[in-house]
């Protein structure tokens, strides 16, 4: 006989989409056992006074807790769900609605935690604080301005006008991050906001009308002046900051001369050797992520030699 989960551990989710619908599964899986990923102000909570681990809440701390977002079911079948400690004005008040003392935990920015997560934390974290962002944004039907109501576990907002009852789902919006390269180099560049020696790969929003492919060699020429050929897709990545799904290429560079954007403080053309140098420097911002901006730049280094 298998021993029993531990109930403070995060394991791999099942998102069990048939589920959302049950009303009756769903409060009976939050009578039975349930854990909550607790979110305030879009910080994620961890123990140790923010230094540790993540943090699941048991269902008789957070039940009193309105709207919990049903994220589905850990392979001991016990529910996980998210939920936002919204009505609190301050973090102490967010800490004892859920049960907890300010010394033992504390709420932290997720792209500001400084530890490291498995996995299976960083999907489930990622995944919480997505539907929580669009929840926060979706309170109102942009056809008719009534309030919504949430349904389906969470998944579903239904505008309460009987007149409309217009249905709304989380959605994420696409956008290219892309490695550029020519025969011993990349490309890569750095927003004003960032450190001087801290520099990624280019990225931008997919326009309407628009495909990935046309985003990426528009981002390109806009932010660096360069022309591109022989697209190659390689990885996508979600990164709700707010709610984005990354879709990550490889590009060849057709021209060598740059013209920095408005948007960029620097883009630069960076040997082998700078490169790792400048993924070690990337690697001490978000350790936890693993972003595909330094997958991007990783797997062209290893395809160098």
């Amino acid at each position: 006989m298998e021993p029993a989960s531990d109930p403070s551990r995060f394991e791999i989710v099942e998102r069990a989409v048939e589920l959302r619908a049950d009303s009756k599964r769903l409060a009976e899986l939050l009578d039975n056992g349930a854990v909550f990923i607790a979110v305030w102000r879009g910080q994620n909570l961890f123990d140790q006074g923010g230094r540790g681990r993540p943090v699941l809440i048991p269902a008789s701390n957070a039940k009193q807790l309105s709207n919990p977002i049903f994220l589905g079911l850990r392979p001991d079948g016990v529910g996980l769900f998210a939920v936002n400690v919204a009505d609190a004005d301050t973090e102490r008040a967010a800490l004892r609605a859920l049960g907890l003392e300010q010394d033992a935990a504390a709420f932290v920015q997720l792209r500001e935690f400084k530890g490291t997560l498995s996995p299976e934390e960083r999907s489930a974290l990622l995944y919480s604080r997505a539907l929580l962002h669009w929840h926060d944004t979706q309170r109102f039907c942009s056809r008719c301005g009534n309030p919504t109501v949430p349904t389906e576990g969470g998944h579903v907002m239904i505008c309460t006008n009987p007149e409309c009852e217009h249905q709304y789902f989380p959605r994420s919006d696409p956008a290219t991050i892309m490695l550029v390269h020519r025969p011993g180099f990349c490309l890569l560049g750095r927003q004003p906001s960032w450190p001087e020696d801290v520099y990624s790969t280019l990225a931008g929003f997919v326009e309407a009308g628009e495909s990935a492919e046309q985003a990426v060699a528009r981002e390109v020429k806009e932010e660096s002046g360069i022309e591109i050929r022989n697209l190659r897709y390689f990885r996508s990545q979600p990164w709700p900051f707010p709610q984005s799904l990354m879709l990550g290429f490889f590009a060849e560079a057709i021209t060598t001369e740059i013209v920095v954007g408005s948007e960029l403080a620097d883009v630069r053309w960076f040997s082998v050797e700078e490169t790792r140098n400048v993924l070690a420097r990337l690697s001490n911002r978000f350790p936890h992520l693993d972003t595909i901006a330094r997958r991007l730049i990783r797997t062209w280094l290893e395809e160098q030699g």
